[in-house]
């Protein structure tokens, strides 16, 4: 597998977690700082840029270093936003609790 591969799903991995993590911490609809779950996104989605850097972006060439940036980018915003999503779901659907 190459390093650009083990970065996306590097990032897939995150995008679940961050979507847990999201709902976990309150961040639902019925809750009225729900927009602060997009920051935890964007923390662990920085968090595996720095990963991605320190750990695997000694094998990369300098040309393709932007590739650390963007690899995995679409994949990340829609795993996150599906897992948080689907969080949200059930969580309401095992509550009973009805949104706003």
């Amino acid at each position: 597998m190459s390093p650009i591969d083990k970065v996306f799903w590097l990032r897939i991995g995150f995008a679940v977690l961050a979507g847990i993590v999201a709902g976990a911490l309150g961040f639902l609809s019925n809750n009225p700082q729900a927009f602060r779950g997009i920051g935890i996104g964007f923390l662990l989605y920085f968090i595996t840029y720095l990963i991605a850097r320190f750990s695997l972006g000694k094998r990369i060439p300098p040309s393709e270093s932007r590739k650390l940036v963007t690899t995995g980018m679409g994949g990340y915003v829609f795993m996150f936003l599906l897992v948080w999503i689907l969080y949200n779901t059930f969580m309401y659907q095992f509550t009973g609790e009805q949104g706003q």
